[in-house]
C-alpha cells in the first residue's frame, strides 16, 4: 500500500483535532473557573464532556481521573485501528506506557498493604482493571499476600520477566525503586525495537522524535539523581535509560566512570542541549549557597518546564513536514497527552483552592 492510503484518512482526521486543539480556551477557561465544579463544566463542548457526568454521579475527582486515563486508552486503540499494521503495531507498544503504570500503582498498592501493612485499600477503587495490552489480573496483584502470587497475575506478559528478577524480601528492604525503574528500561528497549521495524520513513520521523524524549528523560535523571540526590555512579549508570545521544556519548566516553560523573555529563548535556546545560551549571553553582531543598526543587522545576517546551517545539516541527508519515500521529498523541495531564493538574488544583495565578506558574 501507498503512503496515501496508508495515512491519507488518518492524518487528515488527526490535523482536524490537532487544529481544535490549538483554538482551545479550555486550560485557559478552567484555571480562570472560580470553582472545581465550574472548572469541570468548561469541559461541555469539548471531547471531556463525559467527565461531567461522572464528576455529577460521584463527586469524586478520582473518578473523574480514571475516567481520563479509560479515554486514553480508548484514544490509542482508536488510532491504531485506522493504520496499516506496522504503524499500528507501533501505536500499540506506545500503550505500554500506560500500562506499566497502572502496573506501579498496582504493585505500589500491593507494597502498602502485604508488605508495609498500610491498607489502602481503598485506592482499589480508582486502578484500571480491564485489559490494556497484555492480560494482567489486577486484583490478584492488588489482593496478593505473597509476591509469587504478583508474579502469577503477570505470568502471560512480557513484565513477568522483570518481576521475576525480585524477591519479596529485596522489596521489602530497598522498596519498589529500582523494580519501577527496570520497568522503564522494559519499555524504552520494547519502543527503540519496534521503531526498528518500522518503514523507513516512519522510522526516521520515530527515531527523531523518540532519540530527544529519551535526552530529555535521561536529563531530568541525571539532574533528579546525579546532582539533586547525588547517588553514587554505579547507582546514577542503572537508573539512566540505556538508549539516547546523551547515554551513548556517556558510555563512548567513560564517563559513568570518571572521578566526577556529574560533572562529565553536564558538559556532555551541554554540547546537545545548551540551554539546559546553563541551567544546570547555574543549580550546580550555587547548589552550596542554597539554603533550602526547595530551592532546589524549584530549580529543578524550571529544568523540566524548559524540557517540555524542547518536545512540544519537536512535535511543532514534524507537523511541518511529510504529512504522510506517523509524524502526524505522534504529534497528536503527544499533544493529547499534554492537554489530559494539565487538565489534572488544574483540577487537582481547583480541589486546593490554588489561585488562578499559583495554578499558572505551576501548570502553564
Amino acid at each position: 500500500m501507498g503512503r496515501v492510503s496508508d495515512y491519507g484518512y488518518a492524518n487528515a482526521k488527526l490535523r482536524a483535532r490537532i487544529g481544535k486543539m490549538h483554538d482551545s480556551r479550555i486550560i485557559d477557561d478552567m484555571i480562570k473557573a472560580p470553582t472545581l465544579v465550574e472548572s469541570i463544566g468548561v469541559l461541555k463542548d469539548s471531547r471531556h464532556a463525559h467527565l461531567i457526568d461522572v464528576y455529577r454521579e460521584t463527586g469524586d475527582l478520582q473518578q473523574v481521573e480514571l475516567a481520563l486515563l479509560t479515554e486514553e486508552i480508548v484514544t490509542y486503540r482508536e488510532i491504531a485501528s485506522m493504520l496499516p499494521q506496522k504503524s499500528s503495531s507501533f501505536v500499540k507498544t506506545l500503550l505500554e506506557k500506560l500500562e506499566i503504570e497502572n502496573l506501579k500503582n498496582s504493585l505500589r498498592m500491593w507494597y502498602s498493604e502485604a508488605v508495609r501493612h498500610h491498607s489502602i485499600r481503598y485506592r482499589a477503587g480508582y486502578l484500571y482493571r480491564n485489559e490494556i495490552v497484555y492480560p494482567i489480573n489486577w486484583d490478584t496483584i492488588i489482593n496478593s499476600v505473597s509476591y509469587d502470587d504478583v508474579l502469577i497475575a503477570v505470568r502471560d506478559t512480557p513484565y513477568h520477566d522483570v518481576l521475576a528478577g525480585y524477591t519479596q524480601n529485596q522489596i521489602a528492604t530497598k522498596g519498589l525503586f529500582d523494580l519501577e525503574i527496570s520497568l522503564d528500561h522494559l519499555y524504552f528497549n520494547d519502543l527503540f525495537r519496534a521503531i526498528e521495524r518500522l518503514p523507513k520513513k516512519d522510522r526516521e520521523v520515530a527515531d527523531m522524535i523518540f532519540e530527544v524524549d529519551v535526552d530529555l528523560k535521561n536529563i531530568l535523571l541525571l539532574v533528579r539523581y546525579g546532582y539533586y540526590h547525588e547517588v553514587g555512579k554505579d547507582e546514577l549508570r542503572r537508573v539512566v535509560i540505556p538508549h539516547g545521544r546523551i547515554y551513548e556519548g556517556s558510555e563512548r566516553h567513560s564517563l559513568f566512570d570518571a572521578p566526577e560523573p556529574a560533572a562529565e555529563l553536564r558538559r556532555l548535556i551541554g554540547t546537545h542541549y545548551g540551554e539546559v546545560g546553563e541551567e544546570i551549571e547555574r543549580v550546580r553553582r550555587t547548589r552550596d549557597d542554597l539554603t533550602t531543598r526547595e530551592e532546589i526543587a524549584q530549580s529543578i522545576l524550571h529544568i523540566e518546564k524548559f524540557l517540555g517546551e524542547m518536545r512540544k517545539k519537536e512535535y511543532r516541527r514534524i507537523l511541518s513536514r511529510d504529512p504522510l508519515t506517523i509524524g502526524v500521529v505522534l504529534a497528536y498523541l503527544f499533544l493529547a497527552n499534554n492537554e489530559d495531564s494539565m487538565i489534572r493538574a488544574v483540577l487537582s488544583a481547583k480541589f486546593y483552592k490554588w489561585s488562578e495565578e499559583k495554578i499558572r506558574e505551576a501548570v502553564v
